[in-house]
């Protein structure tokens, strides 16, 4: 028998939906709130473990049909600014499940789904919805709704994000998202000619990762140092930084680009911050799982993994024997030490990359980084 009943996620974006999922499988009853209609961002990779927790949750083909499989050592593969092979050390090999280490997927095919997957599993997801307040009992929670109704559940989560309401009732001002340095530009360019490899292109502290998608396409993802946050970038201004950091460049592929960044381009930028939340992640039963508990850069291509490791772990833990409370420590001893490390590697290659550290040294972090994270979650 599961632990709890019913549980409200509050949220509908990957930590949220895999969550409603892994509970939904478990025979948990999940109303899922999301208060956006599409999710932000244009592609995310997927790799390592978070990979088997989507096949665990028998969404891998859906999964993969949607997305573009590829080896970590093609996905870290470094450029100059002409294009030639920066030499580093090897990644991880692959693994000996015959499962994909990463897939590379545009951010609403991701989306869709896992909506179907949480759907499937007996979720109701409803959009345009969060709460306004939640009101905590001995064995129960009651959230208000921002249509003004009133419901009660076992469980509450929050996986609403880095600028999480649900972290803020329970939380409060303890745990604040910190500005990295860093405001990302993200493109997806289509019709761009196979003229070159994709990867990581330096140019001093100017850095553009590269990827295909299962389209063709390809997904631009390059940052900026600013010393505090730049606030709203025009639709001109975002294009006029991802010019600028292309036009650093002589490789082939990314003149490609260029030539086709036209008015029309559509840039979507986001400031990178970043937190982590203290162990444990709950107060009472209220809890928070993704980046609402652990928020970090993109250069350990690891954030939504471990949105999907939280999810699935969740999954495990309220679906075995004991109580509410022994479930959520078990499931914190499972995911604090893990997410902490995803944090901490990330931001400390961020800072590598600001004050141009060199590429082979910052890709042996990664890799050392990788290996561990191939350990069972």
């Amino acid at each position: 028998m599961p632990t709890i009943n019913s549980a409200l996620i509050v949220g509908g974006g990957i930590a949220g939906l895999t969550a409603a999922t892994a509970l939904g499988r478990q025979g948990i009853s999940c109303d899922v709130l999301e208060l956006h209609g599409e999710p932000a961002g244009a592609a995310i990779t997927i790799q390592n473990r978070a990979v088997d927790a989507l096949a665990e949750l028998g969404l891998f083909d859906q999964f993969l049909a949607s997305g573009l499989a590829r080896a970590q050592q093609d996905i870290f593969r470094h450029f100059d600014t002409a294009g030639n092979p920066i030499p580093t050390a090897p990644m991880p090999p692959e693994p000996d499940s015959g499962l994909p280490q990463a897939v590379v997927i545009r951010r609403t095919a991701l989306a869709r789904v896992l909506r179907e997957g949480a759907e499937a599993a007996g979720a109701v997801v409803r959009t345009g919805m969060s709460i306004t307040g939640l009101t905590q009992h001995a064995d129960s929670v009651t959230a208000t709704l921002t249509d003004g109704s009133e419901r009660t559940y076992d469980l509450v989560i929050g996986a609403d994000g880095i600028r999480s309401v649900t972290r803020n009732m329970v939380f409060g001002d303890e745990v604040v998202p910190q500005y990295t340095g860093t405001t990302m530009f993200r493109w997806v360019v289509d019709d761009v000619p196979d003229v070159g490899q994709l990867g990581f292109y330096h140019a001093g502290t100017v850095l553009n990762v590269t990827a295909r998608l299962r389209d063709g396409s390809i997904y631009l993802a390059t940052g900026r140092e600013y010393p505090s946050k730049p606030g709203r970038f025009t639709p001109d201004a975002a294009r006029r930084v991802i010019a600028e950091h292309l036009e650093a460049f002589s490789a082939p592929l990314l003149r490609a680009m260029r030539e086709r960044l036209t008015d029309d381009a559509r840039i979507i930028v986001n400031d990178y911050d970043w937190l982590l939340a203290p162990d444990p992640w709950y107060r009472g039963r209220v809890l928070i799982i993704g980046d609402a508990a652990h928020a970090t850069t993109a250069l350990l291509a690891s954030g939504g993994g471990m949105a999907i490791e939280d999810a699935a772990v969740l999954g495990q833990e309220f679906g075995a024997d004991g109580t509410v409370e022994e479930a959520l420590k078990r499931f914190m001893k499972r995911r604090f030490d893990r997410a902490r490390f995803v944090v901490e590697t990330s931001i400390e290659l961020s800072d590598m990359l600001m004050r141009g550290a060199p590429t082979a040294e910052m890709n042996d972090l990664r890799g050392r980084a990788l290996v561990a994270l191939k350990s069972p979650y």
